[in-house]
């Protein structure tokens, strides 16, 4: 019987293909899909705490743009550890300053650095343009979640990568694990 020209050509899962036949973005949703809704509900909650503190500082308050990011930095940074690390990637145990500390402070601190230079030159370029009020306010928070939004990704990239390799990670990799041999 002649094939279909119009039909759809089978998936790998069907036809029996290697997991490698399958599009990139069905092999991430396999791999990642409920961590990636875990990581992005604990991103959530992060930003909820960054982005009120930034705009209640920035604004009300009259704070500096770096003040501004410093303090809605850390105020997203910490809830945003511990979600990750107990929730996201179900690591249990005592922290390992080197292992697991050192590296996550230093994404962390690239964000704070990323958003604070983000932040000000918006404002500087905003207040030279002389911008409203309102303008500026509005421009200068979306400036400080957009470095969030895109270092969102970049974060979850490393992290995966560091807590997956955890000793206590529950489902960790053991660097001295050999696959089981079966036997019958």
């Amino acid at each position: 019987m002649p094939r279909d020209r119009t039909s759809t050509p089978p998936s790998a899962a069907s036809t029996g293909g290697s997991p490698r036949e399958r599009p990139l973005v069905t092999r991430l949703v396999a791999a990642h899909g409920a961590r990636l809704l875990r990581y992005a509900g604990g991103s959530g909650v992060a930003t909820v705490c960054s982005a009120l503190a930034f705009a209640l500082l920035y604004g009300p308050l009259d704070a500096s743009t770096t003040t501004a990011t410093v303090l809605g930095w850390l105020a997203g940074a910490v809830p945003n550890y511990v979600i990750n690390r107990s929730w996201v990637w179900r690591v249990e145990g005592r922290p390992s300053v080197r292992r697991e500390l050192v590296p996550y402070v230093a994404v962390v601190l690239l964000t704070l650095a990323l958003a604070s230079g983000a932040t000000a030159l918006t404002e500087a370029l905003l207040e030279r343009a002389g911008a409203a009020d309102a303008v500026l306010f509005a421009s200068v928070n979306i400036a400080f979640l957009g470095v969030y939004a895109v270092m969102a990704l970049v974060r979850y990239a490393v992290l995966h990568q560091l807590f997956r390799r955890l000793p206590g990670a529950r489902g960790a990799r053991r660097r001295d694990a050999r696959p089981r041999e079966e036997t019958r």
